[in-house]
């Protein structure tokens, strides 16, 4: 009895302190890079294929990443990607293509993309350092490296919404510099 009595305790002590654990976790958000279809224009498909792109280790994952300090970046605690990073970028920058070509629809071109660094800085702006090349079957049609730098509104490092928003420019501004010179 004394047994069955203890255990009844435990069971219940058990519960409250999973209760307690749940009830002081804020939700979880999930973030996109991508807006809403309302708020761009429709993509037709194209012949050119964005291929998955590089990112470092530390960024192809579902936590969104944010730089501190000059050598800690830390997780953002409420809110996660809704896809994991590299392929929502390639996605994006896909849609992006798709979106604003204006010529050359039919051209057979592949992009390739590798991240050095993306994430918001202690300095209140996204950064965005890739380098970037496009290819047909047989030559380097085009290639660079882009440093791309995106605000955030103030006090805004740490909300989703706004890193969401702030990281997706900068990848539809990446895209709109590989068409500037490749297109």
């Amino acid at each position: 009895m004394a047994g069955s009595t203890l255990r009844q305790i435990l069971a219940v002590v058990c519960t409250a302190a999973v209760l307690a654990g749940c009830a002081s976790a804020p939700p979880l958000k999930r973030v996109t890079l991508n807006p809403p279809q309302t708020d761009r224009a429709s993509a037709q498909p194209s012949e050119w294929t964005v291929r998955r792109v590089l990112v470092p280790e530390y960024l192809d994952n579902y936590d969104i990443q944010l730089r501190t300090e000059d050598y800690v970046i830390d997780r953002m605690a409420d809110a996660k990607w809704a896809v994991r990073l590299p392929v929502a970028m390639t996605n994006l920058l896909q849609q992006t293509i798709n979106e604003k070509l204006l010529t050359g629809r039919d051209r057979h071109y592949v992009v390739h993309v590798s991240v050095d660094t993306f994430e918001p800085q202690p300095s209140g702006n996204v950064v965005l350092n890739a380098q970037w090349r496009v290819t047909d079957d047989q030559r380097v049609v085009a290639s660079d490296s882009a440093l791309i730098t995106e605000p955030l509104p103030a006090g805004a490092t740490h909300r989703p919404e706004a890193v969401g928003r702030a990281m997706s420019s900068a990848v539809r501004e990446l895209g709109m510099q590989i068409l500037s010179r490749a297109g």
